[in-house]
């Protein structure tokens, strides 16, 4: 049988079209929609509307999942208006350029100006009560803080590691750099015979071996015994021995003897900078010597006194070597005096000689009298020849005016 089917078959009526199956005719439709008298069939271009809630069973939705779109499909969002307040690309550029600006005016050059008020990056530290680390070695770390928020900086000098070398030969040497610490605590064991080891500096030694070296001196732990070398040793002291290797490039251990064994050696920096005990120290009773000589017995200073006449006043203290020691004056006249001292073995002859010392003595004022009391120190001033003594009405040393009877009195004190 053929598809479609002809009513009224032999007089030509309408063929209806329909799909042959099995020798049944099953009707062929088109879809269309339309209210009443109205009729419009469906195409792509006129969908049929569909109202109201739509079940997707599970198969059908894990079918949805996945979309498979087979060649090149162009998409545009080109037309598609922005929301309000969006960004745009000029928007986002201007936006970016401040924000690079400001950041970057947070960022300061090595050795710039300083600016009060210029902005900075916050560096922030975090607190951690205990001295470990918690970072590799080379890795980033931050800024630690201790229980009261005070940044941790270092209480202690750096640590160093000990250096340690054997001794197996009269020529072994155990070298190391000593730059950056300040004194060294050195120490041998093992088990050897013979071994004498002596302790060497070098000032321009680059790798422990070239340069110049010469002798330091270290003392005992257990004694204020200061040594170049170890002595020729048996076995292993029971002290060690520290030194200061302030300036020093390297020091190291030279053997200079050795019978057999090993002798192990460690060397421990100190990170003080403090000088290792005084090897010069001593205790106890210590013996003084004394070198025989002649010693001068303290003499007690002669006193002087002068009251003066109506004259120049020129008189001998002293012949001989005297030194002058202390000096007081007091003047009752209306007009200062001078009191002259000469350095000569006999009188002097006032207005002739010429007086090395010459001292002021005030006017009296209102009854009371002036006083002359110089400083004269505690070693005071030699007279080598002797003392003279004058007291005149001027200064100049020429001056042979005399003062009046009783107007002047002077006191000095004088050794030999």
């Amino acid at each position: 049988m053929a598809d479609n089917v002809v009513t009224n078959a032999g007089v030509g009526g309408e063929t209806f079209a329909t799909d042959e199956i099995g020798g049944v005719h099953h009707p062929r439709s088109k879809v269309g929609f339309g209210a009443d008298g109205v009729y419009s069939d469906v195409s792509s271009g006129n969908p049929m509307p569909v109202a109201g809630t739509m079940e997707l069973g599970a198969t059908t939705l894990a079918a949805l999942e996945t979309v498979s779109i087979a060649g090149t499909v162009p998409v545009s969002a080109a037309s598609l208006p922005l929301p309000s307040g969006a960004a745009t690309e000029t928007t986002l550029i201007a936006g970016l350029q401040t924000l690079l600006a400001t950041v970057s005016a947070t960022i300061q050059n090595h050795n710039a100006v300083f600016t009060d008020g210029a902005a900075g990056q916050l560096i922030l530290g975090k607190r951690m009560d205990s001295d470990s680390t918690t970072v590799a070695d080379g890795d980033y770390n931050t800024f630690n803080m201790d229980e009261e928020g005070r940044l941790k900086v270092a209480s202690k000098p750096a640590s160093y590691a000990a250096t340690t070398g054997n001794v197996t030969s009269a020529a072994s040497a155990i070298p190391i750099n000593t730059e950056r610490f300040s004194n060294l605590m050195i120490h041998c064991t093992g088990t050897f015979a013979g071994a004498n080891c002596t302790f060497e500096g070098s000032l321009n030694s680059t790798n422990g071996t070239d340069g110049n070296w010469f002798a330091v001196q270290a003392i005992r732990s257990n004694a204020n015994t200061i040594e170049t070398t170890t002595g020729v040793l048996a076995a292993a002291p029971a002290y060690a021995w520290e030194l200061s290797v302030n300036a020093l490039k390297y020091f190291r251990i030279r053997a200079t003897a050795w019978t057999s064994g090993t002798q192990v050696w460690t060397l421990v920096p100190g990170t003080y900078a403090t000088e290792p005990i005084p090897g010069a120290q001593v205790s106890a009773t210590q013996p003084v010597t004394v070198t025989a000589g002649t010693v001068n017995p303290v003499v007690p200073a002669t006193p002087y006194f002068l009251n003066s006449a109506a004259t120049t006043n020129g008189n001998l203290v002293l012949t001989g070597t005297s030194n002058l020691s202390s000096f007081y004056a007091t003047n009752e006249g209306a007009s200062v005096a001078y009191v002259k001292l000469y350095n000569k073995a006999t009188a002097p002859t006032v207005g002739t000689d010429v007086p090395e010392m010459t001292f002021p003595v005030p006017a009296a004022a209102s009854g009371v009298p002036g006083v002359a009391n110089p400083n004269i120190g505690f070693h005071g001033f030699r007279f080598a020849l002797g003392m003279g003594i004058a007291i005149t009405g001027a200064a100049i040393h020429t001056d042979t005016t005399a003062v009046a009877s009783g107007q002047v009195k002077v006191k000095l004190s004088r050794t030999v």
